[in-house]
């Protein structure tokens, strides 16, 4: 897929963008959106019994409908969160099964989104029930935010990837009793050990709040998801 135009850094503006009129803008901000949503739409559809090359079709009907119809138009941030919306849509598109096989039709083999079916149900696999349906879409999601902030962390330390390795584990957690041990298996200084931790913290802190940006219009909208999405992943 064509990378387009750049979008804009205001938040808001690229769910405004996937309901806009202009087809090659909306298409790449409705990829852009789906990026941190298609695993926990996908593991919410397996919930709900879907087989995978059933959930798969479902998916990108999904997404072919939502884009025809500009349905971000329809969000509304003062209204809750956007994954609660993204949610309430799908679970409104299922409902109408007459708009799912008109999608579908449409489609044919259309691949309007790329994800990795394999990859998603080896994490199926390994992931714990939550308690309901919402929840776990809310766990998926935390997960998938956290994890392209890790790979985003690990590209901007590939000239030291020794380093990462040895000092990620410490990006959630607070036990400095380790740093003595960690820099000598490193050959390198404990406030080195230090200082790595506290900038790789600083450096992820502003990856998941770039990330969040993406759905939402104010920073304390911003701060509000990165707690609630801290909280999720703390309660796994």
């Amino acid at each position: 897929m064509n990378r387009g135009p750049a979008f804009p850094e205001t938040r808001w503006s690229i769910v405004v963008a996937a309901a806009s009129d202009g087809e090659p803008t909306a298409h790449d901000a409705l990829a852009l959106l789906f990026r941190s949503y298609w695993y926990p739409l996908f593991a919410h559809l397996r919930a709900r019994g879907h087989a995978r090359p059933e959930a798969e079709d479902l998916l990108q009907a999904f997404f072919i409908h939502m884009f025809e119809k500009r349905a971000f138009g329809r969000a509304d941030r003062l209204r809750g969160s956007f994954r609660g919306f993204l949610l309430g849509c799908l679970k409104y598109f299922l409902a109408n099964q007459r708009e799912v096989m008109a999608a579908q039709k449409r489609g044919g083999n259309l691949r309007m989104v790329s994800f990795d079916c394999d990859d998603a149900e080896i994490r199926l696999l390994a992931d714990r029930p939550a308690t309901t349906a919402d929840d776990e879409f809310d766990r998926r999601w935390a997960r998938t935010i956290m994890e392209r902030a890790l790979t985003q962390l690990q590209a901007a330390h590939a000239e030291s990837p020794q380093v990462f390795a040895a000092l990620k584990g410490f990006l959630t957690g607070t036990d400095e009793t380790r740093y003595t041990e960690v820099a000598s298996r490193l050959n390198v200084t404990v406030a080195f050990v230090k200082t790595s931790v506290h900038r790789m913290r600083a450096q992820i802190r502003d990856i998941l709040r770039r990330e969040i940006a993406v759905t939402v219009s104010a920073p304390h909208e911003i701060d509000e998801e990165l707690r609630h999405l801290i909280r999720v992943l703390t309660i796994e």
